[in-house]
């Protein structure tokens, strides 16, 4: 079917008209719908903020008529649904590895309104929740708001879209018209010229008597039939073709020098795996057999310091029978090599601490990505590790502060290799401060965690207010065996590990530190590893 021009140009106005009267009629009242929605569900945050706020105060002093009077803040609001006050419980399992959290109503107005607390926003109403704990409880205040005032102002807007649209379309009309009318004539008569031109008649002329393109396009053609040379023209077209086909010729050579670099790097890349596999074997045979002499080591040096104490006891008893330079000299004898065997020891458990890394880093690790709510496994794995520092360093109090993001997202990750970073970061952090703590005296120590969701993806901070570390440590910081600890607590291999571990996940870790104010880790993982 042949389309003329002046078909073209209507159908090309009517395709641009249509699409504006498409963005204005449908894009428009939908952004507008999503911002004034957003903005609705921002103020009904902010009023579940500020009633949780109000309730947290009046519990905090035992005041539940101020209870009451925060609730009320609300009361009067006519797209109000109801308002309840919530319970909140948590509930471990029988080992106390996981928990789930129990909601009871306390409170609600209407009395009567019937309130689930499990409730989540949809068309007709927006349900937002605050959690807030004082000492008497741990709760949370769910709102629910009615969008009827949306609705109507979407209705509205639909309106003026639609006023607009049929406004632009007429516009539209009356454009294309105009261009048809002023297009089509002169195209169609050079298009009548062309034709006999080609038929061998070149005394042909078209008449220019605008002074837009469509007039240069008839001059061009006028020209074009005073210079033809069809000779001339079978050379250069011939030559063009000639050069056309080199270039094809030269890119597919490098197309192919690229796929044999490709091809050669891939094979190197096959040969260097083989080999850490090899490497992995032999190193993991060879950790199985340390740990066994190691652990000799140990518990004999351990056993030695124990009977040397008892030999140092029975030499108190009888030291009337020796002369008081000889009983010296058998003492100061004893406490040095019981200082050596304590020394033997430490670094026979530094060893095995480094062996059994050595064995964590050979360890076949998960490949299974799960969705998983990363708020409650990094609360998980913080209570953990606070447990843990809370027997190592006795009477050292922290002030954990947590940051976490509301946004109901899961992402895809290794949970048990996950809390294995988060709890060496903030034992690595707990340590700082312990140090910190030794040394300052108004000083009060602080972690902070923090999560926040972006269109980069998952972003994990882990920060303390310890000792920090040197501008010469920070640039071994990842490298394995390297540590800031003594050589009884580290092994220098928590850190490389855990680099490793976010690698996995197609993340990046970064540390900011300010020797003796601070140190800050930073993690970045992307929301489907």
């Amino acid at each position: 079917m042949r389309t003329t021009v002046k078909t073209k140009i209507w159908i090309t106005v009517l395709t641009v008209v249509l699409l504006f009267t498409s963005f204005i009629l449908f894009y428009v009242p939908m952004v507008q719908g999503r911002y004034l929605l957003n903005n609705f569900n921002k103020e009904v945050q902010n009023f579940a903020h500020t009633v949780a706020l109000g309730v947290r105060i009046a519990m905090t002093e035992q005041n539940f008529e101020g209870v009451q009077m925060a609730m009320d803040f609300v009361r009067d609001d006519p797209q109000l649904r109801y308002i309840s006050l919530l319970q909140v419980d948590t509930v471990w399992n029988a080992n106390h590895a996981a928990f789930k959290l129990n909601r009871t109503i306390f409170k609600s107005f209407p009395d009567k309104a019937a309130v689930d607390v499990r409730a989540v926003s949809n068309d007709s109403t927006v349900v937002k929740r605050s959690a807030f704990a004082t000492p008497a409880m741990n709760g949370e205040i769910l709102l629910a708001f009615a969008t009827d005032e949306i609705v109507q102002a979407k209705k509205q807007i639909r309106l003026a879209s639609l006023f607009f649209s049929a406004l632009v379309l007429g516009i539209g009309g009356a454009i294309g018209l105009w261009l048809a009318r002023n297009i089509s004539v002169p195209v169609l008569a050079l298009r009548n010229a062309a034709y006999k031109v080609g038929e061998g008649d070149l005394t042909q002329r078209v008449e220019t008597r605008t002074n837009d393109e469509i007039a240069e396009l008839g001059t061009a053609f006028n020209k074009m039939v005073d210079d033809l040379a069809v000779a001339r023209r079978e050379v250069d077209e011939r030559t063009k073709e000639l050069l056309i086909e080199k270039q094809k010729t030269e890119e597919l050579l490098v197309d192919l020098q690229k796929t044999l670099a490709d091809l050669k790097e891939t094979q190197e890349q096959l040969i260097r795996q083989e080999k850490l596999a090899s490497i992995g074997q032999l190193t993991k045979g060879i950790v199985d057999r340390m740990l066994n002499p190691l652990n000799y080591i140990n518990n004999f040096s351990q056993l030695a310091v124990d009977l040397l104490r008892e030999v140092k006891d029975v030499l108190e008893q009888e030291k009337d029978h020796f002369t008081e330079d000889t009983y010296a000299d058998v003492t100061d004898l004893l406490q040095l090599i019981e200082a050596n065997l304590t020394k033997v020891g430490e670094h026979g458990g530094s060893a095995s601490r480094i062996v059994k890394g050595m064995e964590k880093l050979l360890k076949e690790r998960s490949s299974e990505f799960i969705p998983t709510d990363i708020n409650a496994l990094i609360e998980n794995s913080l209570n953990m590790a606070l447990q843990e520092a809370r027997a190592e360093y006795k009477g050292l109090t922290i002030k954990v502060i947590t940051d976490f993001d509301n946004t109901d997202q899961q992402v895809s990750v290794l949970p048990y290799e996950i809390r294995s970073v988060i709890m060496n970061l903030v034992n690595n952090a707990v340590y700082s401060i312990y140090e910190k703590s030794l040394r300052v005296n108004a000083y009060t120590p602080e972690l902070f965690i923090k999560t926040r969701f972006s269109s980069e993806g998952l972003e994990v901070r882990v920060k303390d207010n310890g000792k920090g570390i040197s501008e010469t440590e920070v640039k071994q910081l990842f490298s394995p065996f390297f540590t800031t600890k003594p050589t009884a607590k580290g092994t220098g291999l928590g850190l490389f590990l855990s680099q490793d571990i976010i690698k996995m996940h197609r993340g990046n870790i970064t540390v900011d530190t300010q020797e003796g104010e601070y140190t800050e880790f930073n993690i970045m993982l992307p929301l489907n590893a």
